[in-house]
């Protein structure tokens, strides 16, 4: 075979790997845009939620536990206590269970259905909860109400979860948030916590 019949051959096979590799970035650069979104999309609803009321919303956050850093998607501080929102953007059918490692999710489309699965969210929520409780304990805060939640914020995921784990889709968190207890007045001072909780972050 000729030098020049090599060199062609050779050049269409880094065209094709460059091609696959683009369209492997492409399609993560699109799988985390979207998490950003829904992330996003969550932190508005709670930040309208929280501005008329003289609540706060730290989003972001990052905080120290067992030598580590546990990053927060959300953290909602108001007088009913604090509420944890760990954020997920997977859309189709969700399955899965409080114990499972990998849950699972079916996208149908063109009557073809594509499985995929994704880490288990109740241990990084649960670590959440860890974290947040760790930082009040060191400034000798007590009695303080946490609630954690794990919120699939895109409008097509259709969850099909083990009962009573605390995950929901967005339009049921926004009927959540419509819960009176939610906007009752109680003891927990927003401000020293937020300043509690942004001094420890990393």
């Amino acid at each position: 075979m000729k030098t020049e019949t090599w060199i062609l051959i050779g050049g269409a096979a880094v065209v094709l790997v460059l091609a696959l590799i683009l369209v492997r970035v492409i399609f993560a650069w699109n799988e985390r845009r979207r998490g950003v979104d829904g992330i996003n999309r969550t932190g508005r609803l709670l930040r309208r939620f929280a501005g008329i009321r003289r609540f706060q919303v730290l989003s972001g956050l990052s905080l120290p536990l067992r030598g580590k850093a546990v990053k927060i998607d959300h953290i909602l501080i108001g007088f009913f206590g604090i509420m944890l929102v760990t954020v997920r953007n997977a859309k189709g059918t969700v399955y899965g269970g409080g114990r499972d490692k990998n849950w699972v999710r079916v996208v149908t489309k063109h009557e073809q259905e594509k499985r995929g699965t994704f880490p288990n969210p109740i241990p990084e929520n649960q670590e959440a909860l860890e974290a947040v409780r760790q930082v009040l304990l060191d400034n000798k805060v007590y009695k303080i109400p946490i609630e954690n939640y794990i919120v699939f914020a895109n409008k097509k995921a259709v969850l099909n979860i083990e009962r009573g784990l605390p995950v929901m889709t967005f339009s049921q968190f926004k009927k959540l948030l419509k819960r009176t207890k939610y906007s009752d007045d109680g003891n927990t001072d927003v401000e020293q916590i937020a300043k509690l909780l942004t001094e420890a972050a990393r």
